[in-house]
């Protein structure tokens, strides 16, 4: 059965966010994909490379300016959240980000890498006249300066991330095996997305003068080797939730954001089928790899302990990681929670049909991270 998507998509365009990349990286996506797009769609697709040659100029104009000044930027050991879509990972970054010790890659930022040096003023507008007010798929807030994933400006710079699979839905499977277990890749391609994350890093951190930078990325739970070769002095912090609650929540996920990503439609029994594969072999991954973190720079902590004492976790991952200023943060942080004291997960059913699918494919992480039947 197809996943079908409400009319009102067809012609919503200005949230996609491939509309941030270069011509280059565009036309090589379109060619890797054989120009499949669905009839209903193309408009979305003439948007996005209306904005990207609106975006040429001022691309071109910031990397004359600043790649050499780039080059002797030295980024600060990163701080790594992980865990799987939808299990807090999110109200974590937002909560973290309120550290101005510490310095994130924003929305604007993802949605605009090239450009956010020498024109943000005027691409901030841009986005900000583009951003819903709440995410589709819960109801915490977006706006152009909050904190978001740096997997979007990735995949703005080069072909290799999985969001191109939710770009191009048919290919779910391509993108997720190449670019997130990056298998059956060659060595060039590996190099190539290190440098492109590289770079991103350097750009935040020349406009931050030198801080940290907070990162959260789902897809990054099952890059854990790469990204120790990467910044071998990098912290990481893993957030996990109830399976149950992570299955159903996913599955909201995507139907909120592929409507306005896509450029293609999926089968509902593949979609499926991919929500429990990609869950399966990030995680088996994960745990291989996490001991390759060095002692003191990995902390592991439940959603559930998380939203019942935000505070207390917090100042626990501070002290874990050996990071320092979180007293001086403590103000911002107490009123970022007091803030969003009256948030309320969204509800779901659990039926006994998914009960069961879900613990015989995940029965290993239930064991893993400590939850029942």
């Amino acid at each position: 059965m197809k996943f079908k998507y409400d009319k009102e998509y067809y012609l919503n365009v200005k949230m996609q966010p491939l509309a941030g990349s270069s011509f280059t990286n565009w036309m090589r996506l379109l060619v890797e994909n054989r120009f499949c797009i669905d009839w209903r769609l193309i408009p979305r697709a003439l948007y996005v490379t209306s904005m990207i040659t609106f975006i040429t100029p001022f691309r071109i104009y910031e990397r004359i300016k600043f790649d050499k000044k780039l080059e002797n930027v030295k980024i600060s050991p990163p701080l790594f959240i992980v865990g799987h879509f939808r299990s807090g990972t999110t109200f974590l970054h937002y909560l973290m980000g309120q550290d101005k010790s510490l310095a994130y890659v924003s929305t604007l930022e993802t949605m605009a890498p090239w450009v956010f040096l020498g024109s943000e003023k005027l691409f901030k507008e841009v986005v900000k006249k583009h951003l819903p007010k709440k995410r589709p798929m819960d109801d915490l807030e977006m706006e152009a300066g909050l904190p978001y994933e740096e997997e979007y400006a990735i995949a703005n710079f080069c072909p290799y991330s999985l969001h191109h699979g939710w770009y191009f839905p048919k290919r779910l499977y391509y993108y997720f095996r190449r670019y997130v277990l990056f298998e059956g890749v060659n060595k060039e391609i590996i190099e190539e997305w290190k440098k492109w994350y590289i770079y991103l890093l350097k750009k935040i951190t020349y406009k931050h003068d030198g801080k940290r930078i907070l990162l959260k990325s789902p897809i990054n739970t099952g890059r854990i080797k790469l990204l120790l070769e990467t910044f071998p002095d990098a912290k990481f912090i893993h957030i996990y939730r109830d399976p149950y609650k992570v299955y159903l929540s996913t599955w909201r996920l995507y139907e909120k954001i592929l409507p306005i990503f896509s450029f293609q439609h999926i089968e509902k029994e593949e979609l499926d089928r991919f929500i429990l594969d990609f869950y399966r072999e990030v995680y088996k991954r994960y745990f291989e790899e996490k001991n390759l973190i060095p002692d003191g720079n990995l902390v592991e902590i439940s959603y559930e302990e998380f939203v019942k004492e935000p505070i207390k976790t917090l100042k626990n991952i501070y002290k874990n990681l050996g990071l320092t200023g979180f007293e001086d943060a403590k103000p911002a942080f107490e009123k970022f929670v007091e803030k969003h004291k009256d948030y309320k997960p969204y509800s779901y059913t659990l039926t006994d049909e998914i009960k069961e699918k879900v613990y015989r494919e995940w029965k290993f992480a239930f064991e893993e991270l400590g939850y029942k039947k």
